[in-house]
């Protein structure tokens, strides 16, 4: 602004030790949490954001090509032997029930890709800062948006069984769950913890896998055990159809779940979760035990704005750097005064508190 302008202008004359200074201070307030927490104009579209909190979720269609998806395929294959079939107590349904399906087969996990050697780690690091997914982490999660859970593959069979419905704004005792509360507040969506459902096999109306409450994100009731099993007002779960390479953005706080896979191929879908700067809901980022980071083969050989992504929680105006808007490298919003910094050092002997 001018005033800013005026005061930067003071500063550079001399003044800037009485004058400048206070004018600096008036222009940005005694912290700047404004310029750290809001730098971005959102880019997400209208539409979109009208879908998303109407329901809780949108589907953004299109993000990677058949050549990604070759990719995602190739690096799983090679890496089969990783492979886990949930069973006995580790199955996520009761039995006989709408989600059990065959009764026999189990969902199938695969984590650990980010730290797989190249080329095959690429595809899933790329998720991290994606042009086409960097809006709707500013927009819903924030600037400074990290990793939050360590990815998971979910992969189902024909027959494979579903997963009770779960998450939601409710817990089962009435109290908000606000570990993943979704808020409207002050012209802003801002989701506690975001998921992105990236889809790598196609999923046809009435076929299975995701499926989520529409609205229930906004729920101020805990979820009926019914509903959770699939077996009271189905009208109200929707499982989207899907085509390869789509995203389905929601947030943890409605409550979903996953419909037995009734496909004649096995289904496959990658689970990444995203937090504000400053929150955090899983501890994957305490790995590694020299560092409390993340393992550093999951870092080592990523981009400065997939690095961006990998930070533990913090507060954006701690010298936090963001990913750019069009995922292409990194900004920083709003870097710390240097008096500051230097106060810190003498009081708490660091340069943050």
């Amino acid at each position: 602004t001018a005033f800013t302008a005026a005061a930067a202008s003071a500063a550079s004359r001399g003044l800037g030790n009485v004058l400048g200074n206070n004018l600096l201070r008036a222009a940005r307030g005694m912290c700047h949490d404004a310029e750290s927490l809001s730098p971005f104009t959102s880019t997400m579209p209208d539409e979109d954001k009208f879908l998303f909190d109407t329901n809780g979720f949108v589907v953004v269609r299109n993000v990677f090509s058949k050549d990604d998806i070759a990719r995602f395929h190739a690096g799983i294959d090679a890496h089969a032997e990783h492979v886990h079939e949930r069973k006995g107590q580790l199955r996520l349904t009761a039995a006989k029930t709408p989600l059990s399906g065959d009764g026999k087969t189990g969902r199938k996990d695969l984590a650990g890709f980010l730290g797989w050697a190249a080329p095959h780690r690429e595809p899933w690091r790329d998720v991290l800062a994606h042009p086409r997914l960097v809006p709707y982490l500013h927009e819903l999660v924030g600037p400074g948006y990290r990793l939050d859970h360590n990815p998971l593959l979910i992969m189902q069979d024909p027959g494979a069984e579903g997963f009770e419905f779960h998450g939601g704004s409710t817990l089962d005792n009435g109290d908000w769950n606000h570990p993943l509360g979704y808020s409207f507040m002050h012209g802003k969506m801002r989701c506690n913890l975001l998921a992105f459902a990236v889809h790598l096999t196609d999923v046809k109306e009435g076929e299975g896998g995701l499926c989520i409450v529409r609205g229930s994100h906004k729920s101020n009731f805990k979820c009926p055990p019914a509903i959770k099993r699939y077996e009271s007002a189905t009208e109200h779960s929707y499982q989207p159809a899907i085509n390869a390479g789509d995203v389905v953005i929601f947030t943890e706080a409605t409550t979903h779940g996953t419909l037995p896979w009734k496909g004649t191929d096995q289904r496959r879908n990658i689970i990444y979760r995203f937090s504000p700067a400053n929150n955090a809901y899983g501890r994957g980022y305490t790995l590694d035990l020299e560092t409390g980071g993340w393992p550093a083969s999951y870092t080592e050989g990523m981009t400065e704005a997939q690095q961006a992504v990998m930070h533990m929680p913090y507060h954006p105006r701690l010298n936090r750097i963001a990913v750019a808007p069009d995922g292409n490298g990194v900004v920083h919003p709003a870097k710390r005064e240097q008096h500051k910094v230097d106060f810190d050092r003498a009081v708490f002997k660091q340069d943050y508190f």
